[in-house]
This record gives C-alpha cells, sequence and structure tokens, in this order.
C-alpha cells in the first residue's frame, strides 16, 4: 500500500470519527492536565483553562489546525495499534519505536502537509501588580529578535536566556534548579513578564512543536511543565516596594 493510500486510511478514519476523536483528545487533555474548554467572549479560537497552583491559566494553539492535528495523532495510534505491520511501524506502534506516534514515520510526513507555522499561547495571570519586566528568549525564537534587556543567565543551547534590568529577578529564576532543568526541554519560546501576567508565545513549525513534544515525553506532560515554568516564575515575583 502506498504513502498515499496510508494518508487516505488516516484521513478517511479521522473523518469517521469527526468530532468524537476531538472530544476524545479534550477529554484526555483534561483528565492528565486538568484543563477543561472555556469560553473567552468577542473572541476566535478554542481555548482551554484551569487554575493551576492558584494561578489562572489559559490555553490556546491557532493556525494548521491544531486541534485536528491532536486528534490524528490519536486516530493514527489507534489505527496502527489495531492494524500493525507496516501501519503500526508507520505510526509509531512498533515496539522498537516506544509506541509513540509524535516522530513517527507518518507523523513526520503528515507534518510536511499541516498548515504551518502554529502559534501557542499560554497566559497565566499573577495578580502582582510592580512585577518586573523579563523576557526568557530561545535563540531559535521568531517572536522576540532583539531584546533590548541585559542577558543575566543562560538555559540551555534550544532554551536560550533570561533577559531583565532586574538581576535579583533574574538570579531567583536562575537558582530554581528544577525550574532551569524543565526549561531545557522548550524550543521556539518567548516568556514575557510583565505587570500583569506570564507568558508563554510560542511560533514555529510542526517539526518544532513535535520535537519539544517528545523533550517533554508527550503532549499532556509538556502543558503540564509549561504551566509550572509560568507559576515558578511567577512565586519568584516579589512585590513592589515604595
Amino acid at each position: 500500500m502506498s504513502s498515499r493510500r496510508f494518508f487516505a486510511v488516516i484521513a478517511a478514519a479521522v473523518l469517521l470519527l469527526g468530532s468524537s476523536a476531538y472530544q476524545k483528545a479534550l477529554e484526555q487533555i483534561q483528565k492528565d492536565t486538568g484543563l477543561a474548554s472555556v469560553q473567552i467572549p468577542n473572541t476566535e479560537g478554542d481555548y482551554l483553562g484551569k487554575t493551576h497552583r492558584g494561578y489562572q491559566v489559559i490555553y490556546t494553539a491557532k493556525a494548521g489546525n491544531v486541534w485536528g492535528r491532536y486528534a490524528a495523532r490519536l486516530t493514527m495510534g489507534e489505527i496502527g495499534k489495531e492494524v500493525g505491520g507496516l501501519l503500526g511501524f508507520l505510526t509509531g506502534q512498533h515496539e522498537a519505536l516506544g509506541g509513540n506516534v509524535v516522530g513517527s514515520p507518518l507523523d513526520r510526513q503528515l507534518s510536511q502537509i499541516i498548515g504551518q507555522p502554529l502559534s501557542v499561547t499560554v497566559i497565566l495571570q499573577h495578580k502582582k501588580p510592580g512585577a518586573p519586566r523579563l523576557d526568557i528568549v530561545s535563540g531559535y525564537s521568531v517572536l522576540a529578535k532583539d531584546v533590548a534587556m541585559p542577558e543575566q543567565a543562560k538555559i540551555g543551547n534550544k532554551a536560550g536566556s533570561i533577559y531583565s534590568a532586574d538581576s535579583a529577578f533574574a538570579g531567583r529564576l536562575a537558582a530554581n534548579k528544577q525550574l532551569m532543568s524543565r526549561m531545557k526541554s522548550l524550543r521556539c519560546e518567548y516568556i514575557r513578564v510583565d505587570g500583569d501576567a506570564v507568558t508563554l508565545l510560542w511560533s514555529g513549525s510542526e517539526t518544532d512543536y513535535s520535537g519539544m513534544i517528545s523533550d517533554h515525553g508527550g503532549y499532556s506532560k509538556m502543558l503540564n511543565a509549561i504551566m509550572d515554568d509560568l507559576a515558578d516564575i511567577a512565586d519568584a515575583i516579589q512585590p513592589a516596594t515604595s
């Protein structure tokens, strides 16, 4: 069976499952992360939200049909398990591939035809007025190439560095070993701290996104890690002194 035929099988399965695959994806995310669908008036798109470690978090992913992409991955994995053989290998379900759809041969081919780039936003409201401005920028980020603030600490090759005029704030983040270790799995990100929120802005190709998911050990693990990253940063904000 040709690769085009395989894609037809996957596409047909996704169309047949339709909203059920989408709903299954949302249910799995909520089970693994606590994120559930929320409505934001006067906006377009799908949003997930929750209270994470006392902070309100909003997550959204746009362009390239990310939700459909996640549903397609679930579908590919299930088909690969059922059919086995070559299709099981192509969908990453072969034992040698660890049963992981992300990064599988079929997933990489599908990445080439899904709309790119993808964009992801995660906003954590810290409710700490007067929070100092701080940026965490990957050298691969397409969102913030020129940072006006001084570099205070390096995180890693893909995750980039911490920039801020507040060296004490940056120092508290750099001293958090768990935070620094987790953030090394990020790539292409731009994290901004201002007076209202800690915000992760991400834009890149599906290949970049798949790589970041793999580095975190899975989609839900990545979402949980990012929320912990933003919460750790918010915890390190000290009240402004008059």
